[in-house]
C-alpha cells in the first residue's frame, strides 16, 4: 500500500483540509482467490509474490486506522479490473479492491509507540511514505 502526502484544496496532508487518497486491496476470501491464487499462480497477470494476503487491509480497519490519526475518510469506493480490456472501473463492491479518500482534519493528540500496538496483534500494511504522525508506524505493523 502506497500513503502519498497531495497538495489537494486545503493544502498537504500535514495541513487541516489536506487530503490521502488511498488504493489498495480489502482482506477477505475472495480477494485472497482472485489476487493471489488466479492472478499470480493461474493466469499469470502479475508475477507471482506481488501480493502479501498479511497486508491486505479491510476498509473498516484502515478507516479507524486513518481516524485514529487525526484524518475523517470521506469516500470508500470499490475498484474493479477487467483483464480482458485492461479497464479498471469504479463499483460499490469493495470485497476486491478499493480507493479511499481522506481528509486531515484537527491534529492528532501525540500518540506514543505503546497506543500503536493492535489489539489483535496482527501485522497490518507497511506504508512506504506517510507525512502524518502514527499513520506509518500504524500501517507497518
Amino acid at each position: 500500500m502506497k500513503i502519498l502526502d497531495v497538495g489537494c484544496g486545503g493544502g498537504l496532508l500535514t495541513e487541516p483540509g489536506g487530503s490521502l487518497f488511498i488504493t489498495t486491496i480489502n482482506k477477505t476470501q475472495l480477494s485472497y482467490a482472485l489476487g493471489i491464487v488466479f492472478s499470480e499462480q493461474i493466469a499469470g497477470i502479475v508475477p507471482k509474490g506481488t501480493h502479501t494476503w498479511d497486508k491486505f487491509i479491510s476498509p473498516e480497519k484502515l478507516e479507524s486506522i486513518l481516524e485514529s490519526n487525526g484524518l475523517s475518510v470521506q469516500t470508500v469506493a470499490g475498484m474493479l479490473y477487467n483483464p480482458f480490456s485492461g479497464c479498471w472501473h469504479w463499483t460499490e463492491n469493495t470485497s476486491l479492491n478499493y480507493a479511499a479518500h481522506a481528509v486531515k482534519s484537527v491534529a492528532p493528540d501525540h500518540v506514543g509507540p505503546a497506543e500503536l500496538v493492535s489489539k489483535e496483534g496482527a501485522e497490518a500494511p507497511q506504508a512506504e511514505a506517510s507525512t502524518v504522525p502514527g499513520v506509518h508506524e500504524e500501517l507497518r505493523k
